[in-house]
């Protein structure tokens, strides 16, 4: 029987997505002026970790790292009036807890950040745990993220609700149902990762609890 319910975070519980992009253009724009990015590169960008995306373009990780740090100053500075609860988060998340679930977060960000969008959304008073990525080793679709949250929360059975293919196939790995929605900026390749269940509203995870 189904105990807990485990979230992605960015474009699942919070629409993050167009700050995310922004906070990238920034980066490449004054450190690569001459590097043309597509938008579906940019869109891509959403859902890896950061060292993961700038990965793909730099190979000196010390590189990587000023990167990523320049991302992080620009996205801290726009982050609290550039990001809200997607529809019926708050309302969905408040339900769980009412009827007694186990309630928490497995996002690539980090956990300090991921506490703060929670908390401009108006979510982390029903969140029971937060994993980011540095809490774990491995990073989704590895299942460490997921596993440690149903761990810590002490569940049994548990869903894992995301937007990105990865999310998937964390959930998967961990031998977690799973739910994509349908709002994500990756459909094609989240349908092909063959989620159990796609929801249009997150209300609708109530039918599969």
């Amino acid at each position: 029987m189904i105990d807990t319910i485990l979230f992605d975070l960015d474009g699942t519980l919070i629409d993050s997505n167009q700050l995310i992009i922004d906070s990238f253009k920034e980066v490449f724009e004054k450190q690569y002026p001459n590097l043309e990015v597509s938008e579906t590169e940019y869109v891509s960008f959403i859902g890896p970790t950061l060292w993961e995306s700038f990965g793909k373009y730099e190979k000196d990780p010390v590189k990587i790292d000023a990167l990523v740090a320049l991302y992080k100053r620009y996205n801290k500075n726009k982050h609290d009036g550039a990001i809200k609860p997607f529809p019926h988060a708050v309302d969905l998340l408040r339900t769980l807890k009412q009827r007694g679930y186990k309630v928490g977060v497995a996002s690539s960000k980090m956990h300090e950040v991921v506490n703060q969008g929670l908390s401009i959304s108006g979510l982390i008073d029903f969140v029971d745990v937060v994993v980011g990525m540095d809490d774990v080793t491995a990073h989704k679709p590895n299942p460490e993220a997921l596993l440690k949250a149903l761990e810590l929360l002490g569940g049994n059975k548990a869903i894992y609700i995301g937007d990105h293919p990865n999310d998937i196939i964390a959930g998967k790995n961990a031998n977690m149902t799973t739910i994509g929605v349908s709002y994500t900026w990756h459909l094609d390749k989240l349908i092909a990762s063959n989620p159990d269940y796609l929801i249009n509203d997150l209300m609708e995870v109530l039918n599969y609890v």
